[in-house]
């Protein structure tokens, strides 16, 4: 298994996995051109990609959908009921096969194993996904609050995590954003400061070294070294865990 980090941002979230049996995205939060250029820079065929993950509805995470279903090689949907009744009557009327996903309901899925994760976000039913094949494991968890502790046992030892670290909580208060945004990012449903990140990484990770791809970084109110500091802080053994900061910019894929 392979995962992409196509971008990662409140600008745009997309990510794309694939093995030797079959390739899939997870949201499609760019415009389709930018998804067909960074496909390409990996060398990658867009056309190929017949599956897409959905999590949510927000803009910066489905903002190439109406793109790249006009562009006619999606043949399967995976999404909660939530999302599909959030979207717009144009991009229903362009979906292909569309398959219901229920959180806490695993499904089997070209020989991945699939858990849907509820997350608490201000969205209809978003969900978060962790994704088993063979021997390795990768967890997808971003725009959520927190993460109920019913998930640890569930969550814990994945090979791969993309986890928010979103935002540094004394940043945030002293930017110019207005107040009710402020409240939104820091409440239950909105996302994970860097100490929420860091506690909940040193809570999931406990008996091998895992990789850690620090996603939806807000650029106004985060920085790396705020979120080095949360996790010197609070990950109990810093060697368990080999941290990779996501961006605007395509990383490198990450093979498991």
């Amino acid at each position: 298994m392979e995962v992409f980090v196509l971008d990662s941002g409140s600008k745009g979230n997309i990510t794309y996995v694939k093995n030797e049996v079959v390739s899939f995205f997870i949201d499609v939060g760019i415009s389709y051109k930018k998804i067909v250029q960074k496909m390409k820079a990996y060398g990658e065929d867009v056309s190929a990609v017949n599956t897409l993950f959905l999590t949510h509805e927000h803009s910066d995470h489905i903002f190439g959908l109406l793109g790249i279903l006009k562009a006619g090689h999606l043949k399967e949907v995976y999404l909660t009921q939530g999302t599909l009744d959030s979207l717009s009557s144009e991009v229903r009327q362009l979906l292909p096969k569309t398959v219901i996903i229920k959180a806490d309901e695993s499904f089997e899925f070209r020989q991945f194993k699939v858990l849907p994760i509820l997350l608490s976000h201000d969205a209809k039913e978003p969900v978060g996904f962790r994704f088993d094949w063979r021997e390795k494991s990768f967890v997808c968890l971003t725009d959520t609050g927190y993460v109920d502790e019913s998930y640890h046992e569930v969550l814990k030892d994945a090979d791969l995590y993309l986890l928010e670290s979103n935002f540094d909580p004394k940043k945030l208060l002293g930017s110019r954003r207005p107040f009710a945004l402020k409240q939104r990012i820091l409440g239950i449903q909105g996302h994970l400061s860097n100490e929420e990140a860091a506690v909940l990484m040193n809570k999931l990770i406990q008996n091998k070294r895992s990789k850690w791809i620090v996603a939806h970084i807000s650029e106004e109110c985060n920085d790396a070294f705020d979120i080095e500091k949360a996790i010197v802080d609070h990950v109990e053994d810093l060697l368990k865990i080999d941290v990779i900061f996501a961006s605007q910019e395509s990383l490198p894929g990450i093979k498991l």
